[in-house]
C-alpha cells in the first residue's frame, strides 16, 4: 500500500456541494491493508446520510479503479454513526443536516451586531490581532459584502493573490491574515446583488480561499440576520457568536433578534461585548454614559450568557482605524487596547481551554 498515492487519489473526490475535496476538509484519518482489503478512514461531522453515502461511494469507485478493488470505508463523526452500506432514505430534514467542520481552522468564532454602526468590524479586528499577539495564528474573514470594512482598517488597497479561479491567498498584515470581499471591488463601487449571489460568494470564499492552518479564523459578519449568516450556518460547523451591541434599546433590540438567529441555527452564544458604553472626558476625567446604561448587562442576563466587556467610546480608536492601523497592534500599551486584549482572553478561555 502507498498511502501517498491513496491521498493523492482521494484529492479527486469532492464533498458533496463543495468544490474542495475530502483531503482538503481534513476529512481523511488513515487508511489500513490487512487481509486483502483495504480499509479507508473517514471523519465527517454531518448527519446528511445521502452526503455520507455519496462520498463513500465515490471514495470505494475511485479506489475500485486504480488497483484497490476491495476497499471497505468506514465513515466517523460526532452525529449518529452511519455504518457501512446503502443508506435507503435521509433521516431528517433539518436544514443543519449539511454542515461540515471547516478544515482550515480549529475554532471559527462569528463576531456580529444584527445592526450596523456599533462598532462590530473595528472589533473583530482587533480580537483577531489580539490572538495573533497571544500566539495563535488566526485569520479575519471580512463578510460584510454590501459595506466590507477590512481593507480600511487595515490600509490594504492591493487585491491579493489569486492563482486561479478556485485558488485566492489572503492577504496578511501584522501577522494576520484577512480576506475581504472589499479587496476585489473598487473603492466606491456599489454591490447590487440579489441572495443567491451574496451565498455563492460566501461558499466561494469558504472552499477556495487558501488559509494556513489556523486556530483562529474570525467571521465579520454583515448586520442583519439575512443570507450570509444562514449561508454560513449551513455549510460549516461555528464554534460560537459574540454579539456586539450598544447601550440604546433600539441596539438592544437587535441583538436579541441575532441572539435569537444564532438558537435557531444552532450555533451557542459565547458572550455580549457592549460597545461606546461611556466617554471619559479628557479634561475633567469624568465617565459619561451617552448612550443610556446598563443595557448589556441586562440582554446578558436574560440571554444567560456572560457580559464581557462594555468598551468606551474613544476617538483614539477611532483614528487608529481610520489610519488602518487598528490599535492593539499600533499601540498595544494603551488602556482601549487592554480593553481589547481582555476580550481576547475571555475567547481563549471559553473556547481555547486545555
Amino acid at each position: 500500500m502507498d498511502k501517498n498515492q491513496i491521498i493523492e487519489l482521494l484529492k479527486t473526490v469532492k464533498y458533496p456541494g463543495y468544490k474542495k475535496n475530502i483531503i482538503d476538509f481534513g476529512m481523511f484519518q488513515d487508511a489500513v491493508e490487512a487481509d486483502g482489503i483495504l480499509t479507508i478512514n473517514l471523519r465527517i461531522i454531518s448527519d446528511d446520510l445521502e452526503k455520507l453515502q455519496i462520498v463513500r461511494d465515490e471514495v470505494s469507485r475511485v479506489l475500485s479503479q486504480n488497483a484497490y478493488p476491495n476497499t471497505k470505508v468506514i465513515i466517523q463523526n460526532t452525529m449518529p454513526k452511519v455504518e457501512t452500506g446503502k443508506i435507503q432514505s435521509k433521516a431528517s430534514h433539518n436544514p443543519m443536516d449539511g454542515r461540515v467542520k471547516f478544515a482550515s481552522a480549529k475554532y471559527v468564532v462569528a463576531v456580529s451586531s444584527a445592526k450596523g454602526g456599533v462598532g462590530k468590524s473595528t472589533i473583530a479586528a482587533n480580537i483577531a490581532l489580539g490572538l495573533v499577539q497571544k500566539g495563535y495564528k488566526t485569520g479575519l474573514l471580512d463578510l460584510d459584502v454590501f459595506g466590507p470594512s477590512a481593507p480600511m482598517l487595515f490600509d490594504i488597497n492591493e487585491a491579493p493573490l489569486v492563482q486561479d479561479e478556485h485558488t485566492i491567498y489572503p492577504a496578511r498584515k501584522y501577522g494576520l491574515e484577512i480576506m475581504s470581499f472589499g479587496f476585489f471591488i473598487e473603492k466606491d463601487s456599489p454591490v447590487i446583488w440579489r441572495g443567491p449571489l451574496v451565498m455563492k460568494l460566501v461558499d466561494q470564499f469558504l472552499s477556495d480561499v487558501r488559509w494556513s492552518e489556523l486556530d483562529f479564523l474570525i467571521l465579520d459578519l454583515p448586520p442583519g440576520t439575512g443570507d450570509v449568516q444562514l449561508t454560513l450556518s449551513q455549510k460549516i460547523f461555528i464554534t460560537g457568536a459574540i454579539l456586539v451591541t450598544t447601550p440604546q434599546d433600539l441596539a438592544l433590540l437587535d441583538v436579541s433578534r441575532g441572539a435569537n438567529m444564532f438558537q435557531k441555527v444552532e450555533v451557542p452564544v459565547l458572550g455580549i461585548v457592549e460597545n461606546m458604553s461611556y466617554f471619559i472626558c479628557d479634561q475633567c476625567q469624568a465617565l459619561h454614559h451617552l448612550f443610556s446604561r446598563g443595557g448589556g448587562k441586562k440582554e446578558s442576563e436574560r440571554l444567560k450568557v456572560p457580559l464581557w466587556g462594555e468598551l468606551p467610546l474613544s476617538p483614539l480608536v477611532m483614528q487608529q482605524s481610520d489610519k488602518g492601523e487598528p490599535i492593539v497592534s499600533a499601540k498595544p500599551d494603551t488602556k482601549e487596547a487592554q480593553a481589547f486584549m481582555r476580550l481576547v482572553e475571555k475567547l481563549i478561555d471559553t473556547v481555547a481551554t486545555g
